[in-house]
């Protein structure tokens, strides 16, 4: 597992997760907000993937069911990278919503984690995904 850093960006006023150490403010601040930033990532990746499994239920076109499976394979790449251990797979719950909310709800999980993640390899799987669930979200509307 790598070793990360929380860091404060000063232009968007936010904790990011990095891979560099920045020693702004003392050490215990930057270790408590580590500490709520890697749950939150955690959260926000298992959200996503229960969202692609409600996805995968309720789309019938193939061409979007190969780019959610693509998206499938990255966020667990993603995931395994970040935390050394697979994702939780859980049974994908009832749908709440149309395929556009559930759609639009991912994009934004997905824009979120990129704000919370400042390591490009990792930001480059998570704007893949993005750009992924857009293309679906433009072909069904």
């Amino acid at each position: 597992m790598h070793k990360f850093f929380c860091n404060y960006n000063s232009l968007t006023e936010k904790y990011e997760l990095s891979l560099n150490r920045n020693m702004l403010f003392s050490p215990r601040i930057n270790v408590m907000a580590e500490n709520t930033l890697l749950p939150e990532i955690k959260k926000l990746l298992q959200e996503i993937y229960d969202n692609i499994l409600l996805l995968k239920e309720n789309i019938t076109n193939e061409e979007q069911l190969k780019t959610l499976d693509n998206n499938e394979l990255l966020l667990s790449n993603l995931y395994y990278s970040l935390f050394a251990s697979p994702l939780e797979l859980n049974s994908p719950s009832q749908m709440q919503g149309t395929i556009k909310d559930i759609l639009s709800n991912t994009i934004g999980k997905v824009s979120s984690l990129i704000e919370k993640i400042n390591i490009p390899e990792y930001n480059r799987l998570a704007s893949l995904m993005l750009n992924n669930f857009q293309n679906i979200l433009n072909s069904i509307s």
